[in-house]
C-alpha cells in the first residue's frame, strides 16, 4: 500500500512539472509570437529573426533570409559613390553631362580675364572693378550667352572657411556684373582652396582670384 501512494505522488509530480513547463513558452529562438523574443525581433515561422521585411531595417538595408544585411550599391549622397559616379535614387550610377563645351573664340578675340582680391578678402578693389568691366564688354563682344564665375582661395585657412570665402569672392564678381547691367545668365561657385599651388604670398595672391569662363 506504502509503495502503491509513493508510486502516485511521483506520477503526480512529474505531470506537475510537465505542465510548469509547457506553460513556461518555447526556449528561445523557437517562438510562437513576437512576445516570445527580444526586443526588436519578430516571431517568423515559429523562429525569432531580426526582420519580416525590408521596412524592419534601416536604410541602405534589406531583409535577407530574416536578418538585415547591407543593400549592394546603396548610396545616400554622392559622397558614397566612386569617383566618375553620382547617387541618383540611392543607387550610384556613371555621372553623365548634357553639357557642351563651348567653342573656342575667334583669333584675336578678347579673353574672359581672372578678377583678384587681397588676402582674406572679398571686397573688388579699383583693380578687380576694372577688370570686371573688361569682362562685361569682352562677354557683349562676343555674344556669350551664359557666364559662370568660380571663387578660389590660397591654401592657409581651414577647407570649411576657404570654400566660404570662394563662395563670397564668387558672389561679389556677379553682384557686380549684373550692377553693370549684364543681362546674361550669370552663376557662381566655389572651389576654395582645391586649385591652390601657391608656396609664398607671390603664388598665394595668383590663388586669391575669381575665374570666369563662358558656360
Amino acid at each position: 500500500m506504502r509503495n502503491t501512494v509513493q508510486a502516485n505522488l511521483f506520477i503526480l509530480a512529474s505531470l506537475a512539472l510537465a505542465f510548469i513547463a509547457s506553460c513556461g513558452g518555447p526556449e528561445y529562438p523557437n517562438c510562437e509570437e513576437d512576445g516570445d523574443c527580444k526586443a526588436g525581433e519578430f516571431c517568423v515561422n515559429n523562429l525569432c529573426q531580426q526582420c519580416r521585411t525590408d521596412q524592419d531595417c534601416g536604410p541602405g538595408q534589406t531583409c535577407a533570409s530574416g536578418a538585415c544585411q547591407a543593400t549592394p550599391g546603396y548610396c545616400a549622397s554622392n559622397a558614397d559613390c566612386a569617383e566618375g559616379e553620382q547617387c541618383e535614387n540611392n543607387v550610384c550610377v556613371q555621372q553623365t553631362t548634357s553639357e557642351v563645351a563651348p567653342p573656342p573664340p575667334p583669333p584675336g578675340a578678347c579673353q574672359l580675364e581672372a578678377v583678384y582680391f587681397g588676402f582674406d578678402s572679398s571686397t573688388l578693389d579699383d583693380s578687380a572693378r576694372n577688370q570686371l568691366n573688361s569682362v562685361s564688354q569682352c562677354v557683349q563682344s562676343r555674344g556669350i550667352k551664359a557666364v559662370h564665375l568660380t571663387g578660389l582661395t590660397d591654401p592657409r585657412g581651414t577647407e570649411e572657411y576657404n570654400m566660404a570665402l570662394g563662395d563670397r569672392r564668387a558672389q561679389s564678381a556677379k553682384t557686380y556684373l549684373k550692377s553693370l547691367g549684364l543681362a546674361v545668365d550669370l552663376s557662381a561657385s566655389s572651389m576654395g582652396e582645391e586649385l591652390a599651388s601657391g608656396a609664398d604670398e607671390s603664388g598665394w595672391g595668383r590663388d586669391r582670384r575669381v575665374d570666369v569662363r563662358e558656360k
